[in-house]
């Protein structure tokens, strides 16, 4: 393997012609673009990443260095055979499909609900971000967090998982829009530069036209020490970057060109150094893959696929098999060819299995008087390939760190909240691992973005903040035992209305909440208002001129 330079960092955009993305980057885009094959759920691109291992034929070796728009490869005949003209380690989605015969590779498509799933632990519910300073700060803040928002981050909590890393970016453009956004970036596109740990530069980039022999790439490099995002063209081909173009001969970076402050760059220089337009939140460290590449690979995140793909593989070859039964399992007659019609000269024969009579002739019979029709119809195993494609879910879904119940892998069982939480433990753990990586970068990127509205919108008035991010919870009780809780605690005089407020009704927003609060305290004063007219009805009584309720005289026992 190509390791990184540890001195060594790219400080502007590529001046030269370049292979790209760069050498030394090869191990992790190879493994990257496995694990975007398996996300995909497309069996052509399962087939085309582990044809023959990828980098171990011709063919493998010009798909990995392409941008991947190829077609399917052809087939070689390497292939077939043994030793390192073949396959090092054969995989079901490698082996090629016989001359002459279909492809009846089935794919199951687990990757994509381990991926969903992880997304929906994390952002199911969008988090809440608070601050206890500015008002107006706050305000933004839970007008800033809205669908929007929490879509964009569903997808990118997915791409994390899939890709073992994704990064946020702070995004504008004044001709749509009055404020800024947020916007994702997968992994498998970015050239990021560590400093002990921590981003210190990333470049990313989109192929706006590629005709096969040429191809136009657009690098856009953030540099947040600096308060700098550099843009720039470039025109190669499938493997080298090419010379540098200027933004306007393209119409897709065009706009860019007139927001450059500073030869390429566009640079904020009332930006907070501290405040970055570019996060990136890596799935789960360590990454067990790429510790031997040095200090500028170790801080990316590994995928939630990252040592289960040959279990993925082996369950597609289970439900191939399985399948495979089920095709040659039908139900055949094997007949003489007595009993074939002629459709014509040269055209064949057929049975007509439809048809009640049939002539008895003399020579349908064998010595012993038997039929000479012979039914076949081949065993369909489905409980050994049930019980294997089951044994396979369960370990692959335990080895991306979750619990089968997650899935729903425990049946439909009526279960308390308590027993909720047990069985999911296992990927509860996992989301808040995830967390500890989401919660500061989210952090950041708000504070950055903030310094955008800022410097770019001019909005002074909004000071650039860190606020606290809380997660809420994945498993909610159900309402019953909600209400039950947050009236004990109410009773033990624990817990306020606002805060009792907020804890039935989650996903309301603040205004929601206040107007509830105050609804309550209307109806609390309407009732304090009926109990203070009560007892002074009863102090009346305590003074005789009142009139008591349904109040009888006692009966005399006196004769």
């Amino acid at each position: 393997m190509v390791g990184f330079s540890d001195d060594r960092l790219m400080t502007e955009l590529p001046t030269r012609n370049q292979p790209w993305p760069p050498p030394r980057f090869d191990p992790i885009q190879w493994h990257m673009r496995t694990w975007d094959a398996w996300f995909s759920g497309d069996p052509d691109m399962l087939m085309r990443a582990y044809y023959s291992l990828g980098g171990n034929s011709p063919t493998g070796r010009s798909y990995f260095s392409t941008t991947g728009e190829a077609g399917l490869p052809s087939q070689r005949p390497g292939q077939f055979r043994g030793g390192l003209l073949g396959s090092i380690r054969r995989w079901f989605w490698g082996n090629a499909t016989p001359p002459g015969e279909k492809r009846t590779n089935y794919h199951v498509p687990l990757a994509g609900d381990i991926a969903a799933t992880s997304s929906a632990l994390l952002f199911s519910k969008p988090p809440t971000l608070t601050y206890e300073g500015l008002p107006a700060v706050q305000e933004f803040l839970e007008g800033f967090i809205d669908d929007g928002t929490h879509a964009t981050l569903l997808e990118g909590a997915e791409l994390c998982s899939a890709l073992g890393g994704v990064y946020l970016r702070v995004v504008w453009d004044t001709d749509i829009s009055d404020h800024p956004w947020l916007d994702i970036v997968p992994a498998d596109v970015a050239i990021p530069e560590f400093s002990y740990g921590r981003l210190r530069a990333v470049t990313f980039w989109r192929v706006i036209e590629d005709t096969g022999s040429t191809v136009v790439r657009h690098l856009e490099k953030h540099v947040p020490g600096q308060n700098a995002i550099l843009h720039g063209v470039y025109v190669g081909d499938q493997k080298e970057l090419g010379r540098s173009a200027p933004l306007t001969d393209f119409a897709e970076t065009a706009p860019l060109a007139g927001l450059l402050t500073d030869g390429n760059a566009i640079t904020f220089p009332d930006q907070p150094k501290d405040a970055s337009t570019v996060v990136y939140i890596p799935n789960m460290r360590p990454n067990r893959l790429w510790r031997g590449l040095g200090p500028q690979a170790n801080p990316l995140g590994r995928s939630d696929y990252a040592g289960v793909e040959g279990l993925m593989d082996g369950l597609d070859e289970v439900y191939t098999s399985w399948l495979r039964d089920i095709r040659l399992g039908k139900a055949r007659l094997i007949v003489p060819h007595e009993y074939l019609d002629s459709i014509g000269r040269g055209k064949g024969a057929i049975a007509d299995l439809e048809r009640e009579v049939f002539t008895p002739l003399k020579f349908l019979v064998n010595e012993a008087g038997a039929s000479q029709i012979v039914s076949n119809q081949f065993n369909i195993r489905w409980q050994e390939h049930s019980a294997t494609a089951k044994e396979l879910i369960e370990r692959i879904i335990s080895q991306s760190g979750y619990s089968a119940s997650t899935f729903g892998l425990q049946g439909d069982v009526v279960q308390t909240a308590t027993e909720v939480d047990s069985r999911n433990r296992k990927s509860q753990i996992t989301r808040g691992k995830k967390i500890n990586y989401w919660r500061p970068g989210l952090a950041d990127i708000t504070y950055g973005l903030l310094s955008i509205e800022a410097t770019v919108f001019g909005r002074t008035e909004l000071e650039p903040v860190r606020p606290l991010i809380e997660f809420p919870d994945v498993v909610m009780p159900n309402q019953l035992e909600e209400a039950q809780t947050v009236a004990a605690l109410r009773s033990a005089e624990a817990m306020s209305i606002q805060v009792a407020v907020e804890k039935i009704h989650p996903d309301w927003k603040g205004d929601q909440v206040d107007a509830e609060v105050a609804r309550i305290h209307a109806e609390l004063a309407v009732d304090a208002a009926r109990s203070t007219v009560h007892l002074s009805g009863g102090q009346d009584l305590e003074q005789g001129t009142g009139t008591p309720f349904d109040e009888k005289p006692e009966e005399s026992n006196d004769e």
